[in-house]
């Protein structure tokens, strides 16, 4: 009682000895107690949270029901499979024996749980992104529905968990108004809705990439340059693709004879792409000569360079086939004069030399530019890696001036013997050939007016390439360029510099203070290739059949199908216990749930 009630007291005695040595066998004999040790025992079980592990032991035991039902939701969104299959595949476990509670077995409960899934990976995502200001990129570019709908999709590229920077899908968004104003916008809506607030992209935000529309990248009224007046240090971009792809359009439109090139090759595309018949016959030819049939597409048209390169080699390696095809079908007394006719016409265009000697060209040509612009699409591409592929393209397009390529000097071996792949060539007046030095003339002059870079920007990033460097740099090498880095894009002068002088010491270490610089130079994007594999993955979501979704719908399916981990490594216990402060588990009565 004397503990209970705070009256601990000492002997009677006036010696303070004794006062003292009483109250230590007071306090000795409280210490050895059962109350005590009760006591001890209670803290420690406070402290070791028995009662909320057991609680929690007991929860776990009744939501894992629950953990297999967002597992199949999950597997819905991953594999583009419809809400409405979420109800059959519930019955089918349950008829393996699986248990999968009573409730969100609806095709309803399969859309909200992906929106929850989709919603808290986002979250997770932007939380770790804003908490570490890790350097930001915003992506951007536009595309229709399969409903008419009018979309721009968002990505972003910035460095998660420390990590080096990669891209991100962060929402589709549904466009109210297509004009600059609109999308900016809806971009800020977007941006904010996620978790970025204005200040933190005041800070953070270093760079904003989109295609060439001109409502993007125009000079007085374009998102890029409203965006510049509300962020004055953004670096605005181009994508480097779209920027390909105009400079061969450029140099068509300069040469006459690509014109009619073009339009050969698109008549080939036209009777093997609208023809179950020709594409038989192509096969069955090709079978004779023992040659490959590629497929014969578009060439220099809205796609981008690959795709034109793929088109050129497809005519190349099935030049024989082609030709034996077209030979059988100006012979063929089932088809009509006209048809004959057609057919006869341009079996006399493929086996002319001049035609041959136009698509060597090509091929050497869009080989060269196909094997950029697939590099450029690459996750790692940075902008010194791009400015120096682009610059080597243009020295191997003007030593085809003097020395052919590969496949042009095949033709012009070809054109001295008169026979190519056993193809009899006969030369054909008629045909305008295009005028090799001007063609490629014409597009180094667009490659080097339409990929340009800021030569001040690129000369600050490229100064951690030991490659550039002098052979004795001093021990202040690159102060002004790393100082003019850490003003623009709001990162420390002082840890920078440290690194620097740590790298012109010793090239070979790795100096953790120039990491943050580094990832901000890795986190510039060069090319928007990232939102087009988003659009892919979108119209394989809004197939024909699923063209009613909602766009919200379609985002939250993105999201998982491209932010999210393999179906195998999918935990779903983190989404589980969130959905579970605000929604029933799958072993709530349906009598009692709110769907």
């Amino acid at each position: 009682m004397e503990w209970a009630t705070f009256q601990i007291q000492g002997s009677n005695n006036e010696n303070r000895d004794i006062i003292l040595s009483s109250l230590r066998n007071k306090i000795k004999r409280h210490f050895c107690s059962k109350a005590h040790a009760l006591a001890e025992k209670i803290e420690n079980l406070k402290k070791n949270d028995v009662l909320g592990k057991n609680v929690e032991a007991m929860n776990m035991s009744v939501i894992k029901e629950t953990y297999s039902v967002f597992r199949t939701a999950y597997y819905l969104a991953k594999n583009n499979r419809p809400f409405t299959d979420h109800e059959a595949l519930v019955e089918l476990q349950q008829l393996n024996g699986l248990k999968m509670g009573q409730i969100l077995h609806s095709r309803f409960s399969a859309t909200n749980i992906i929106e929850h899934i989709a919603k808290e990976m986002q979250c997770s995502i932007v939380n770790n992104i804003v908490s570490s200001s890790s350097k930001l990129a915003v992506l951007l570019d536009e595309a229709s529905t399969l409903s008419r709908k009018a979309t721009m999709i968002v990505n972003i590229k910035a460095s998660v968990l420390g990590e080096p920077p990669e891209f991100i899908f962060l929402d589709l968004v549904e466009l109210q108004d297509q004009t600059s104003e609109g999308i900016i916008q809806d971009l800020m809506s977007c941006l904010t809705k996620a978790g970025f607030t204005e200040e933190w992209l005041k800070q953070n935000w270093v760079s904003f990439v989109s295609d060439g529309a001109n409502v993007m990248v125009g000079k007085h009224y374009g998102v890029s340059t409203k965006l510049k007046i509300r962020f004055p240090k953004l670096l605005t971009w181009h994508c480097m693709n779209h920027r390909l792809e105009l400079a061969v359009s450029d140099a068509v439109d300069k040469v006459t004879a690509l014109n009619h090139f073009k339009i050969f090759v698109e008549k080939l595309h036209i009777v093997y792409s609208k023809s179950n018949k020709n594409q038989r016959e192509l096969l069955e030819s090709a079978t004779e000569v023992g040659t490959q049939v590629l497929k014969i597409g578009r060439i220099l048209d809205v796609r981008w360079v690959a795709s034109s390169f793929r088109t050129a080699r497809a005519v190349w390696t099935s030049f024989s086939a082609v030709f034996r095809h077209f030979e059988k079908a100006s012979n063929d007394e089932q088809r009509n004069c006209t048809e004959r006719q057609t057919y006869r016409g341009l079996g006399d265009r493929l086996k002319s030399p001049e035609f041959l000697c136009d698509i060597g060209l090509m091929y050497d040509t869009l080989h060269e530019l196909s094997i950029v612009s697939e590099e450029l699409q690459g996750q790692n591409m940075t902008l010194l890696r791009a400015d120096l592929l682009v610059k080597r393209a243009i020295r191997v397009l003007t030593s085809f001036k003097t020395q052919p390529g590969a496949k042009l000097s095949d033709a012009l071996e070809a054109k001295d013997r008169g026979t190519f792949q056993d193809v009899h060539l006969k030369s054909n007046p008629k045909i305008k050939s295009i005028n090799t030095e001007e063609f490629l003339q014409s597009l180094i002059e667009s490659l080097q007016k339409r990929l340009p870079f800021e030569e001040e920007i690129l000369k600050d990033l490229s100064i951690l390439d030991t490659n550039r460097w002098p052979s004795e740099p001093g021990i202040r090498y690159g102060e002004a360029e790393i100082h003019r880095l850490c003003a623009r894009f709001n990162l420390c002068p002082d840890q920078a510099i440290r690194g620097m002088r740590d790298i012109v010491e010793s090239p070979q270490t790795e100096s953790q203070d120039l990491k943050p610089r580094k990832n901000c130079m890795q986190t510039f994007p060069v090319s928007t290739a990232e939102c087009e594999r988003g659009f892919s993955i979108m119209n394989s979501i809004v197939t024909k059949k699923r063209s009613v979704l909602l766009v919200s719908n379609v985002s939250n399916l993105m999201t998982i199908n491209l932010n999210g981990p393999p179906i195998s490594l999918f935990n779903p216990e983190n989404y589980v216990k969130t959905w579970a402060r605000r929604h029933r588990t799958a072993l709530h009565s349906q009598g009692n749930v709110n769907l």
